[in-house]
């Protein structure tokens, strides 16, 4: 039997492709046709088989309903590029970051509409502050707003638990963060920067110190109402505002981490005499108590003027060299779903799901949609929950 043929609009096939960062050769691969069928659909010279249709539907993560619309409809900007590539090198996004945002974009506008069902009071509370506040101070500002004293976050047992309590403080200030799987060589993370659920997203590909410097990166970029995608890199190739904006979020995320006067009555500084005493078991050690990456602790003695600027970028050039190559090792390991899904959308959002549907706002098919999970695993969800295990 023939396949139906559907006349599509083709500025909603070109947009549906784009949006995912995909090219025509790309699809011609993955439907297994000439790529000229392709550019045929796309300048309005041949319809599509309803059967084709389908699978683009399911290449695109559109829904079947979005290609009968008689244009592309109007969607949320992508946050400003942050990234400090050349514009020259500069990667086009991968499929996966465009997904990435795509569904923070999604989450944020359910979270809001689940809310709001249920009249449900919501308390975002991010410090205001703009790029010619001092760091040092803000940073202050900020662990008193979020209460977290130095001696709590160094008695944390290890850095994945360190990333796991940031995370539980932020979204208590009902700001979402959410956990995406993103091409390190994209970003190390993204915000969306909005008065009601703010967004962060950290890349889940990157070491527990990195994501923690991520989350409180952007979390500076929520401070000044400034969405962003960001590698954290500092280098040259940003407009001055830019370079000025992602310097302040890092200045700040370092502070923050590591308060100047904490650092400078540490024990291991009164032993200190030169930066030449700074080897790499003194900086685990330093880094450790901090629970934040040796990186992040030599950019700190730098600042405070107990190590030099040479013995960091050649240190960071070491570091970099080396995750990089402990990345292409890196092998996924099985993901138990009930435990992915609260580490990929948080214990905040999970919550708020798992609330609706006890109010009876939402069914057991909404609960999978959002949570992207089979219900068979929803018990466990629920159990991860009540523990506020992440």
């Amino acid at each position: 039997m023939k396949s139906l043929e559907i006349t599509v609009e083709p500025k909603v096939l070109i947009w549906a492709r784009k949006s995912i960062g995909k090219s025509v050769d790309d699809i011609a691969q993955k439907l297994k046709i000439d790529k000229t069928i392709i550019n045929q659909w796309e300048i309005g010279q041949r319809s599509v088989r309803l059967s084709q249709l389908e699978k683009l539907a399911n290449i695109y993560k559109r829904p079947l309903a979005a290609f009968f619309l008689p244009e592309p409809p109007k969607e949320i900007p992508l946050p400003k590029d942050y990234r400090t590539l050349p514009l020259e090198n500069r990667r086009v996004f991968s499929s996966k970051t465009l997904l990435a945002i795509r569904r923070a974009e999604r989450i944020r506008r359910i979270a809001v509409e689940l809310a709001e069902s249920m009249e449900r009071k919501i308390f975002t509370e991010v410090v205001k502050a703009s790029i010619d506040d001092a760091p040092e101070i803000l940073a202050l500002k900020v662990r008193e707003h979020l209460g977290i004293s130095v001696d709590m976050q160094s008695k944390w047992r290890d850095e994945r638990i360190a990333l796991s309590e940031w995370r539980k403080i932020v979204e208590s200030k009902d700001v979402i963060v959410l956990y995406a799987s993103m091409p390190i060589e994209d970003t190390r993370g993204f915000s969306l920067s909005e008065k009601i659920y703010p967004v962060i997203v950290v890349n889940s590909q990157d070491s527990y110190t990195a994501r923690i410097f991520s989350l409180f990166h952007e979390y500076a970029h929520l401070m000044i109402n400034n969405s962003g995608i960001c590698d954290m890199a500092d280098r040259f190739y940003l407009s001055d505002e830019d370079k000025r904006i992602e310097r302040f979020c890092n200045y700040f995320a370092g502070a923050f981490l590591v308060p100047k006067q904490d650092l400078i009555n540490h024990r291991l500084l009164k032993t200190l005499k030169s930066d030449r005493d700074i080897s790499d078991d003194y900086l685990k050690e330093l880094a450790g108590d901090f629970k934040v990456s040796q990186e992040v602790i030599l950019r700190r003695l730098v600042i405070i003027g107990r190590s030099s600027e040479k013995l960091y970028l050649k240190k960071r050039e070491e570091w970099e060299a080396r995750a990089k190559e402990q990345r292409k090792l890196k092998r996924s390991g099985r993901k138990i779903p009930s435990r992915a899904c609260v580490q990929e959308n948080g214990v905040l959002f999970v919550s708020l799901v798992l609330n609706s549907y006890g109010a009876e706002k939402i069914t057991l098919r909404d609960i999978s949609d959002y949570l992207g999970i089979r219900l068979k695993h929803l018990p466990k969800v629920e159990q991860l929950i009540a523990e506020k295990v992440l």
